[in-house]
């Protein structure tokens, strides 16, 4: 049972790193849809096929699916739901994202950029007349903000792509006049990030397309302002999330191409915007490609490379920082774990890494399973990353499925050259919230060549029971002495007990896991004494004696601070 006191802090902290804004808009949410759309009526407008080819979601959450014109089935984050099932678009039980999912029609968008026949526009055409018929007039999750805008932007595109009756084109298209005028009263600023950016380019896409000059001003005004106050100076998206950087930038790259296709000025904020979060996930993709899936992410296709590889990327103001060479590569996570205003996709993962060797992935972010349900805490705790847990504590409060309360601060130091060896030292202070606060610090050593040592020590007065863990990509043993891929052996270092094999999960997509191994150490730590884990090439070797760290085989003494 959670105390009062308790509540009270954690809305709180909440409330005190909420933006003005937010705080203004959170009275809408009271507003019943009705009221929000009275006055608004559907017309018949013309609608000019501008946004053929976009919509299309680059990496799905649920991953590759087979299309519902196929098996007459929709399948999304773990469930599935027949087509012609009672209740299609009210029934609760398989979870609010789900419906999400249904309400927003993207695999609309994904089918009319594709391969069509007769049998597939016809499976769509029932289902769009069926939402018609069942969710014409504003409620609470068919005109929800979020998928009211995927919804708006797929049906523009399935419109532009043609090849629809007329009655169903005119239907749609003044159903999306009534949607786009009542989006316009609910731009979600209560929530902000992603989602005011999804409602900002569901405006100009759906103005541009139906003729309506406000709504396309009003969306351009929106992404006008919150791009420059969401994206950070080294081009990545506030939210520290790959896979949710990586839907913003297609959406954007969507907005710019209907702009361009109407004749309007692309205005020069949106295009610098694109090609610096381009650069961004260029940066931070692995060997091949792949990006990882920090925070709440996913797996998806390979990005674009970068027809340059520098040996180090330091994306300060992200707070990653890339290291690499030829196939092998690093991530060091010395970021926040979200904005203090936005802890929506937060993951308790300061001072975590991903490892890449031979360009395939060793070490690994475990992902989101889910967004509700025990899986939800369980892939963001700190237990689930490759960092260190103190007292069986979270690094930050995960108070709710999208909350994160007394976030810890981060802090590092800049990346030093030691030999060959590169060196950067990180803290933070979430485990200020114990009785005997505590400060994490870690120092992460790179040798090109031959692998990473990370050694850790916590700041308090008193000892401290730890568990330092490091999960491994599928297939590969965290047994003590195992071989792993770019002849990398894992071991422990410093005072802590036995290196165990645990089981873990990885998830791939969201309601998909897959079995992996978690190498785990854990004991009892005293004030500053040092511990953490080389990998490094089997004919390698690693020693710690106090603030002294050698690396056999590359001749490398470093003073740990």
């Amino acid at each position: 049972m959670i105390s009062v006191g308790t509540r009270a802090a954690r809305y709180g902290d909440a409330i005190r790193h909420m933006r003005p804004r937010q705080l203004a808009w959170r009275a809408r949410r009271l507003v019943p849809p009705a009221v929000l759309g009275a006055g608004l009526s559907e017309s018949q407008r013309e609608l000019r096929r501008l946004a053929a080819g976009i919509g299309v979601d680059p990496a799905p959450q649920s991953g590759p699916k087979p299309p519902p014109h196929r098996t007459g089935t929709f399948v999304a984050v773990g469930r599935e739901r027949r087509a012609d099932a009672p209740g299609l678009w009210t029934d609760g039980s398989d979870g609010l994202l789900f419906l999400f999912h249904l309400h927003g029609f993207s695999y609309l968008a994904r089918y009319a950029a594709g391969t069509r026949d007769l049998s597939g526009d016809g499976f769509w055409a029932r289902v769009v007349e069926d939402w018609l018929a069942g969710c014409s007039r504003p409620t609470r999750i068919a005109w929800h903000p979020y998928p009211l805008s995927g919804r708006i932007i797929a049906w523009c595109a399935a419109l532009s792509a043609g090849g629809w009756s007329a009655e169903l084109a005119r239907s749609m298209s003044g159903s999306l006049k009534r949607q786009l005028a009542y989006l316009g009263r609910c731009i979600e600023y209560d929530i902000g990030g992603n989602h005011v950016l999804h409602n900002g380019a569901a405006l100009v896409i759906g103005g541009a397309c139906l003729g309506e000059r406000n709504a396309l001003a009003r969306g351009m005004k929106v992404l006008e302002r919150e791009l420059p106050l969401q994206f950070l100076s080294d081009g990545g998206h506030e939210e520290r999330s790959p896979s949710y950087h990586r839907i913003v930038i297609a959406e954007l790259t969507d907005v710019a191409t209907v702009l361009e296709r109407a004749g309007e000025e692309v205005p020069r904020c949106l295009a610098s915007t694109i090609e610096r979060g381009r650069r961004w996930m260029q940066a931070l993709a692995g060997p091949r490609g792949d990006l990882p899936a920090l925070n709440d992410g996913w797996d998806g296709p390979p990005v674009e490379p970068s027809p340059t590889r520098p040996e180090v990327s330091d994306l300060a103001e992200s707070g990653y920082v890339v290291v690499r060479h030829e196939l092998h590569q690093a991530i060091f996570d010395v970021a926040p774990v979200a904005p203090a205003h936005l802890p929506a996709h937060a993951h308790a993962d300061v001072l975590s890494f991903v490892l890449w060797a031979d360009g395939v992935p060793v070490v690994v972010d475990p992902g989101t399973a889910a967004y509700a349900g025990p899986d939800r805490p369980r892939f963001r705790a700190t237990s689930a990353h490759s960092t260190v847990e103190v007292d069986g504590q979270d690094q930050c409060d995960l108070w709710a499925p999208f909350r994160a309360g007394f976030m810890p601060h981060v802090t590092r130091g800049s990346l030093q050259r030691h030999g060959s060896a590169l060196v950067i030292t990180a803290a933070h202070d979430g485990y200020r919230r114990l009785s005997d606060p505590v400060r994490h610090m870690r120092v992460f050593v790179w040798v090109p060549g031959a692998g990473l040592v990370v050694i850790d020590r916590l700041l308090a007065w008193e000892a401290h029971q730890v568990v330092s863990r490091i999960p491994l990509a599928e297939g590969l043993s965290a047994a003590p002495g195992a071989t792993l891929p770019g002849g990398l052996r894992l071991r422990p270092l410093g005072i802590l007990g036995e290196q165990a094999a645990i089981a873990g999960r990885r998830a791939p997509y969201m309601g998909v896991t897959v079995p992996i191994e978690v190498a785990e150490v854990r004991g009892a730590v005293a004030p500053g004494e040092r511990f953490g884990w080389a990998l490094l090439r089997q004919d390698m070797t690693a020693h710690l004696q106090g603030r002294l760290l050698r690396i056999g085989g590359t001749s490398l003494e470093l003073q740990l601070p």
